[in-house]
């Protein structure tokens, strides 16, 4: 029996409140910092990610505003709902977004810089970086990206309409949603097993062993339910668009065409890995998100499982 002296701190009623209180406060904090930098935050997004020329940000120009207002057009949103997301310049060569449309405080799209240039004549190519190095433009991956950096304006409209739809889902509380619930869920099972097995009382590395493996699985639950989450809302997305015409179907698999084009042009100047063979992104175990060869694949044959049946061809 273990004398009233040295039972430690943690162990006692006092120590388990504070273990109590702690956790609540974690499973708040960690849905705060999923939620808030796409909330309050959005401006230090936008200051993060903004591209700049000549030490003054790049502004969407007219003719990617005009585009930008055919995604939403294409979309048929409300004229209140297009007041909840405006486009910004990025670095880079791919589209990104952030906050929410179902938000007081909106979301941005950001637009890469290629998306300007009409033609190859266009490409900066002077000022181009790759990896912290000049491109070799006439090297095998120099020539491959030279083919996919120039979007034709439907390209871009689809591009943009993606993140749009992105936007306007509940992606971003409900991935803000997930690390609480697994948390709150991990903390409870562990608390429980305590009580149920009397656990206070075994000895410190039995305690620790149960800590990990609830910590290991509660990962796991969390990592699986945040990937299948980015990988519902991908394909729901995808499948949106495929409704809204042959023409914007035609536009999604030119799209995703030159987005793995693109990736593959970057593996080879690079020599890293980050992107397969085939273009997808490179993840070790984790799926974060879609295989952009399954969405080009679905844009070229597998939409029309999707499609009423008096709109197949």
């Amino acid at each position: 029996m273990v004398r009233a002296g040295k039972i430690p701190f943690f162990i006692t009623e006092t120590g388990r409140r504070v273990v109590f209180y702690g956790s609540t406060a974690l499973a708040v904090g960690l849905f705060g910092g999923h939620y808030l930098p796409h909330t309050v935050g959005i401006g230090y997004y936008k200051e993060l990610f903004q591209a700049y020329k000549n030490g003054q940000k790049r502004e969407v120009s007219e003719k990617l505003q005009q585009r930008f207002n055919r995604a939403l057009q294409l979309l048929d949103l409300s004229d209140l709902e297009r007041k909840f997301v405006s486009p910004f310049m990025i670095y880079g060569f791919d589209l990104c977004n952030a906050g929410s449309m179902k938000a007081r405080y909106g979301g941005v799209v950001g637009i890469p810089i290629n998306y300007d240039y009409d033609s190859p004549a266009d490409i900066e190519k002077t000022d181009m970086l790759i990896g912290n190095r000049k491109v070799d433009w006439s090297s095998e991956g120099g020539k491959l990206l030279d083919q996919c950096l120039v979007l034709s304006e439907d390209e871009q409209v689809f591009g943009m309409a993606r993140e749009i739809l992105t936007l306007n889902s509940n992606k971003r509380l409900v991935q803000a949603i997930i690390p609480t619930v697994t948390w709150v869920f991990t903390y409870s099972a562990a608390s429980l097993i305590n009580q149920r097995c009397n656990f206070y009382v075994r000895p410190l590395s039995l305690r620790l062993m149960l800590y990990t493996i609830c910590g290991v699985f509660g990962y796991g639950l969390y990592s699986f339910s945040q990937d299948m989450t980015e990988i519902y809302y991908d394909t729901d997305v995808d499948k949106q668009l495929a409704q809204l015409g042959p023409d914007v179907v035609d536009a999604g698999a030119r799209f995703y065409d030159k987005v793995l084009k693109k990736n593959v042009a970057v593996r080879k100047l690079t020599g890293d890995d980050y992107y397969t063979a085939k273009g997808n992104v490179n993840y070790l175990i984790r799926q974060k998100a879609a295989p952009i060869t399954v969405r080009k694949e679905f844009f070229e044959s597998g939409y029309k499982e999707f499609l009423p049946t008096n709109n197949k061809s």
